[in-house]
């Protein structure tokens, strides 16, 4: 009789135990596999993303240095224009006092 309670015990508890253990295992493994996947993917978009950034960073640095090459060459011409300016001016002005 007590060997069929020891069964009966055994099959009450430990199989749904042994059940539960394994199964809360392979959730275990699971929930790793995602994660290692999930990071996976993580690390590819950042990868991606920076990538991205830095083509758009570039262009925008091309884009600086060639309105800073415009305000240089407006400004040689603004300089340009002033002595013109100036120098037309000397001259009615020498005129003028005559």
């Amino acid at each position: 009789m007590s060997m069929f309670l020891l069964i009966l015990a055994f099959l009450l508890i430990g199989v749904p135990g042994t059940v539960f253990v394994v199964l809360q295992l392979v959730a275990a493994h699971r929930r790793q596999a995602l994660a290692y996947r999930w990071s996976a993917s993580e690390i590819q978009r950042r990868g991606a993303r920076i990538v991205e950034m830095e083509r758009t960073t570039a262009t925008d640095r091309k884009t600086i240095g060639e309105l800073m090459m415009k305000i240089s060459t407006l400004r040689m011409t603004v300089d340009r224009l002033e002595k013109l300016i100036e120098q037309s001016g000397k001259p009615a002005a020498a005129t003028g006092k005559k």
